[in-house]
């Protein structure tokens, strides 16, 4: 059945990997981006029954309703919610415009995106929000504690609107990716693969690829029965508090 969907990150790795996966051949998509939208044209092509792109600065207030405006007017499928800001330092040493950044983006606009698709999902009785965590929700490390509350934040966010919207046939999950190759751990890894190397059981990395397969399942119908939960992509990540 042909599905419309809305994916923001879509120009990062995780995200293009997300919406390489989701992509069917009636199926419609908009791929948002900002920094990085011609990564989001590279994704035209897998979507046939037709993508378009939104280059939105989600932490702009004015352009996130105007996003928001556009999306209640539309029948959304399926919402996955990859865009986020992460910019790793020390409380203490946090710039003011970094942490307003993180918390407009990872909670501000994730929150005012799920609200704006939710009545007309509610009106049809069906429809899949997705937004991505990270595994420092769970285990804190030094440099993350604003992305970590933030993260925080939507795992929270995600089980507490599954319990909202669950009885409407609206199912809210979120996947908390690990030590993913792409993004910022390239940067780590430039500086202490070994550590980084070391921080799951599984003794690897993980891909964009292995996150976009959990997602897709949680946008499937094979997960018809899984509401409010949040799904590790981590290897088994084990550092951290």
């Amino acid at each position: 059945m042909a599905k419309t969907v809305v994916i923001t990150g879509a120009s990062s790795a995780i995200g293009q990997a997300i919406a390489r996966r989701l992509a069917g051949p009636e199926s419609r998509a908009i791929l948002h981006g900002l920094r990085n939208v011609a990564a989001c044209r590279t994704l035209l092509e897998d979507w046939p029954g037709g993508a378009e792109i939104r280059a939105v600065d989600l932490g702009d207030r004015e352009q996130l309703a105007a996003f928001c405006a556009e999306l209640r007017q539309m029948d959304v499928d399926i919402l996955v919610n990859a865009a986020a800001h992460n910019k790793p330092e020390l409380l203490l040493n946090q710039d003011a415009a970094d942490i307003d950044a993180m918390i407009a983006v990872n909670i501000l606009a994730l929150t005012a995106l799920c609200g704006a698709v939710l009545p007309r999902m509610m009106v049809r009785r069906q429809g899949v929000i997705v937004n991505l965590s990270s595994v420092a929700a769970a285990r804190g490390n030094r440099g993350q504690a604003v992305y970590a509350g933030s993260k925080g934040f939507v795992e929270a966010f995600s089980r507490s609107l599954a319990a909202e919207y669950g009885g409407r046939g609206i199912r809210v999950n979120a996947v908390a990716p690990g030590a993913i190759d792409s993004g910022k751990l390239k940067e780590l890894l430039a500086y202490a693969a070994d550590e980084v190397h070391d921080s799951t059981v599984s003794k690897g990395l993980g891909t964009p690829a292995d996150v976009a397969a959990a997602v897709a399942f949680l946008c499937s119908d094979d997960a018809r029965f899984i509401n409010g939960k949040v799904i590790a992509v981590d290897g088994g990540f084990c550092r951290g508090v």
